[in-house]
């Protein structure tokens, strides 16, 4: 997808020529109709901005998956639907939506919790912060497949060490119950106390 677009190179007019609706092709449908809808809140240019920003970041997100499916490991381990990373021989997935299923949520939700009561940019930061974290999943989910082979969002040696933390966590709180003879030895103790007492 990257040889198709380069970044920076987005025209704020994108939707206006049929050269530039083209260059976006997979995209064009859903950036069109979320343009449409920003034209709610704001004005012409300004929709068009933040489509075209929209537009990114589901490039973004499409690069990083398009890295993660081309090792060819991944295809026997995992299907991919866009949205989910399904584990063929266990009961686990991974969320990861491609930057189709993105735009279409973003398609058909509505945009108003957005812009309630909010003012324009704090709104547009808002919106575009909250896509740019799918771009985040998807990037540590190609670093973390890079580095050790798991799709998950931590490392397989990071989630070891909490789960060795944990456990010893679970210890402390719970300490093993003494036995008879260790019973039988601190009641002495306690009796002494509360006679001084």
């Amino acid at each position: 997808m990257s040889d198709r677009f380069e970044k920076g190179s987005f025209s704020l007019a994108f939707v206006h020529t049929p050269g530039e609706r083209e260059a976006f092709g997979p995209y064009r449908e859903n950036i069109e109709s979320i343009q449409r809808k920003l034209r709610v809140f704001l004005s012409a240019r300004e929709a068009a901005g933040v489509a075209t920003q929209i537009c990114k970041v589901a490039i973004d997100i499409d690069e990083e998956i398009g890295r993660i499916l081309q090792d060819p490991r991944v295809g026997k381990l995992y299907d991919y639907d866009g949205q989910f990373f399904t584990a063929r021989f266990e009961r686990l997935f991974h969320t990861t939506f491609d930057g189709h299923h993105l735009l279409k949520w973003l398609r058909e939700t509505s945009l108003e919790p957005y812009f309630r009561g909010k003012e324009k940019s704090r709104a547009i930061e808002g919106l575009l912060e909250d896509l740019r974290k799918h771009v985040s999943v998807a990037r540590v989910r190609r670093m973390n497949w890079e580095d050790s082979g798991t799709l998950g969002m931590l490392r397989k040696d990071v989630l070891d060490a909490l789960l060795q933390e944990s456990q010893e966590r679970m210890k402390e709180a719970n300490p093993p119950q003494l036995s008879e003879e260790e019973q039988a030895f601190f009641r002495t103790f306690e009796t002494q106390l509360k006679k001084e007492g």
